[in-house]
């Protein structure tokens, strides 16, 4: 099956729209207190959206713990965000974090920077850096997830057969090649390299091919 079969979902998605729900009870954290309750405001339960995100780039705190509750609505399984908000973590992410704003780095850097914060892995790190218009060595970042790590191991798209064998321990490794693959469909199918992400995400795991289905796959 192939990825451009479904090329007009995937332009027509609303990608800023992609919200998840977070209920306060699941943030309670003194180191941060004070910035999870300005984010609350008063409000049990807020919904949060990738442009609320994005908005929040200007204020690297209020950024972060919007990227974490976004990302990880109920705070994850395990420690890794308690970890994360851990002041001395927490305010050397921030750090860390402003070389990221609207720069261009290199992997080297992206998975040394990742080495240096406890609790910080591949997935957070490349949700901070595609919501702040980071650029990896030229491509745009995106989104790398054990979502999508598990739709590449499927083996259900033919265009994703080139990162055939990813998982999340080499997952940096091959992150650039990822960027570069989901970069060229985004040119071929004129549209955003976050709309094949946000596609791959929500969508991934619950299409098949319909049985007998003809198609024209020379495009890619």
């Amino acid at each position: 099956m192939r990825i451009s079969n479904f090329k007009n979902l995937i332009i027509e998605l609303p990608v800023n729209n992609q919200s998840f729900d977070i209920k306060i009870k699941n943030w309670i954290c003194e180191d941060q207190s004070d910035t999870i309750d300005k984010i609350f405001n008063g409000k049990s339960i807020i919904t949060l959206n990738r442009f609320d995100i994005i908005n929040s780039s200007w204020d690297l705190k209020e950024f972060v713990i919007k990227t974490l509750m976004w990302g990880y609505p109920t705070k994850g399984r395990g420690k890794n965000i308690d970890i994360l908000l851990k002041n001395d973590n927490f305010n050397n992410l921030i750090i860390i974090l402003q070389e990221y704003v609207r720069n261009d780095i290199s992997i080297n850097k992206l998975e040394k920077d990742i080495k240096l914060i406890d609790g910080l892995g591949l997935s957070t790190m490349s949700k901070f850096a595609y919501f702040l218009n980071t650029r990896i060595e030229g491509f745009k970042a995106l989104i790398l997830d054990q979502q999508i790590i598990d739709i590449v191991d499927l083996e259900r798209y033919d265009e994703l057969m080139i990162l055939k064998g990813i998982n999340y321990d080499n997952a940096i490794k091959r992150y650039k090649d990822y960027l570069i693959i989901i970069d060229k469909l985004s040119l071929l199918y004129k549209t955003e390299p976050e709309n094949i992400e946000m596609f791959l995400f929500t969508f991934g795991k619950n299409l098949s091919e319909l049985i007998g289905e003809d198609g024209d796959y020379s495009e890619f």
